[in-house]
Formats: C-alpha cells, structure tokens, sequence
C-alpha cells in the first residue's frame, strides 16, 4: 500500500468520525460537510504562462473560501451565512420574471400564465462536492425555466455547474466575465477557461417555430396599451420554450428561426409593441442572410408597417424605440432629393 493510499484511507475514516459526531449531538447535518471522492486530483495548478489553473479553484480544499466569495458577492441576498450548503437561487433576483409557460398543444404552441414566486427558487441550489471539484445543482422541482442549464427538465442541463457557471446564470454575464470577478475575489491571475460547468465556445440557439411567430404576432395585430405586459410574456415564453439547437451562421430551415436567449429578454427591455417589430426583423434579417449573393437588410418605415400590421407613424415610432436601445442600426438613402432612413441591421 502507497503512502498516498494510506493517506486517502485516513482521511475517509476521519470524515465518516466527523460526520457521526456531527449528526449524533446535532452539531451539523452530514450532508453539509461533503466527502470528496478524489482526495489528490491531477489537475494542473499553473498554466504555461504562469496562471493559475481556474479548474484549480474547484479544488475541494476551496470550499470555505468558494463559500465566502458567494456569500461576499451576494450579500444583500443573504445566503450561506450559516453551515447550510443548501442556497436561494438568485435568477429571481437578477432577471426578469416569468409569466407565461409554452405547451405543444394539438393546433400548435399554447401558452398559459405561471406565477414566478419565490417557491420555484427557496433553498433550490445545492453546493457540493462531485469527485474532487467544487459544485452547484439546482433541486427545484417547482421551477418552470427549463431554458436554465441548470434545470432538471433541461436536456442539456449541466450538472453540476461550477463557480464560474454559477454566476453566468444567476446574472447572465459572460464565463470570462464570471471568470475575471472570481480571480479578482482570490486574489489571483486566471488562465483560460474552458470545459464543463461553463458555457461552451459550441452556439447554441432556440429552434423556434415561424408560424408560431407569425400567427402569435397577428393576434396581437391591433394591440392595446395593456396588452403589452402580456404580448412579450408570450413571446418571450414561446422563444424559451423552443429546443436548444447548435447554431452556426449558415443554418437556415425554411419553418424554423434561430433565435438566442438574448433575444428573448431583450423583449424586456424594450417593454413597448416595438417587440413585435424587433422580432420581425430578427426573422427577416436571418432569412436574407441564407443568400450571400442576395440583398441585404434593408427596411423602411412603410415596409415595417405592412409587414407588421401598424401604421406607417407607429412603425416610425417603434423603429426610434429600437434604435435608442441599440437593438437596430439605420442608414439613409436618397432617391432625388428625397431622403429616407432604412433600417439594415438587428442585433442582439
């Protein structure tokens, strides 16, 4: 027997005391002080320019500090003050709510309306040990963003989620970023970041149905002020709803958009009928792109009217509300003296 196995011998004798102490006088309950499977990983603290490893931070001896760091950067929150390794998940706290769910239903998509509460989030995230890395599962059965890749519906759920994709969902930030802001808190110069519990380099978009789309956007043809809490509800849920597909930039279907997440809460932001416009020229801009020969996006206001069912004023007015937050980008034209702005670009 090696040293090393000797060693990793000792140490699981000594858990299993620790644990039984620990629940036989009520100090703690087991399960809060996780077990690693692999006491002595082989994985590479430093990079080949000198960096830290951000793999390494997953090391099961940075739990009490992994710990720390949450409980510093959400502290308003006010999770993992105590021993507990069971945590409020935050998305309630950083994005916007859900209120409707998308169903296939016999005719096409249905949608009904959910109460985003906070049952769906209570004590749902659950910090661990898996084998010898540092981890976060979500255990909500209540929850009903099946787009979250923490999930248990999701098909492609990741699980666990490391430090850094922790925070890429509770926030929607980038991985470097998450990356940049957990080195920062540790003191330390990380390398790069690549592997599970982050988000791939692989683009991954919702495969979304065009009639779905296109019949939900006629319905709300002539919409009312106060319908528009419930136009991007229904939009953003049919958008989320739609399966995760790997996407890349000459993937066109001829009944299906690719639509990113970013798209759907952009729905958020712009909070006004304009929704119906940003999604149109998304769809429009997509299927101009299959031909690279052909012309490009190119819009004005009375073309966006007629596509989508308004005025010439009220397109004019969405095409303003969509500039101002950076969602489109516009040129002029000129046909004698003449001068007209086209919309020729959408972005996310």
């Amino acid at each position: 027997m090696t040293d090393s196995e000797h060693n990793a011998i000792d140490r699981d004798e000594l858990v299993k005391v620790w644990h039984d102490y620990g629940l036989r006088f009520s100090v703690f309950v087991p399960a809060h002080q996780p077990r690693p499977d692999t006491w002595e990983p082989d994985v590479r603290q430093f990079d080949e320019k000198g960096r830290v490893n951000p793999h390494y931070l997953k090391h099961w001896k940075f739990l009490a500090r992994t710990k720390g760091f949450l409980r510093d950067r959400y502290a308003e929150h006010g999770i993992l003050k105590g021993p507990t390794l069971f945590f409020d998940c935050l998305v309630r706290q950083f994005q916007n709510p859900m209120r409707y769910a998308k169903v296939e239903g016999e005719y096409g998509p249905d949608f009904f309306e959910v109460k985003d509460t906070q049952d769906w989030y209570e004590k749902a995230i659950r910090m661990g040990i898996w084998d010898w890395q540092i981890g976060f599962s979500c255990r909500s059965v209540l929850c009903q963003r099946r787009w979250c890749s923490m999930h248990r519906g999701n098909p492609k759920r990741i699980n666990p989620v490391d430090v850094y994709g922790l925070l890429t969902v509770f926030e929607r930030i980038p991985a470097a970023s998450a990356k940049a802001q957990v080195g920062k808190w540790f003191g330390m110069k990380l390398g790069d970041l690549k592997g599970a519990g982050v988000r791939t380099p692989t683009v991954y978009r919702r495969k979304v149905s065009k009639k779905a789309l296109s019949v939900l956007l006629k319905e709300y043809e002539n919409m009312r002020t106060h319908q528009v809490k419930e136009l991007i509800g229904r939009l953003h849920g049919l958008i989320k709803g739609s399966p995760f597909e790997e996407w890349h930039g000459r993937k066109f279907d001829d009944d299906y958009a690719f639509l990113s997440d970013k798209a759907a809460d952009n729905l958020y932001r712009i909070n006004s009928p304009a929704a119906k416009a940003y999604v149109w020229l998304l769809i429009r801009q997509e299927e101009l792109a299959r031909n690279t020969r052909g012309a490009k996006l190119s819009v004005s206001d009375s073309e966006l009217a007629t596509a989508i069912g308004v005025s010439k004023p009220s397109a004019q007015t969405y095409r303003k509300a969509l500039t101002k937050l950076g969602l489109i980008e516009t040129g002029e034209t000129k046909a004698g003296k003449t001068a007209e702005i086209r919309i020729v670009k959408v972005k996310y």
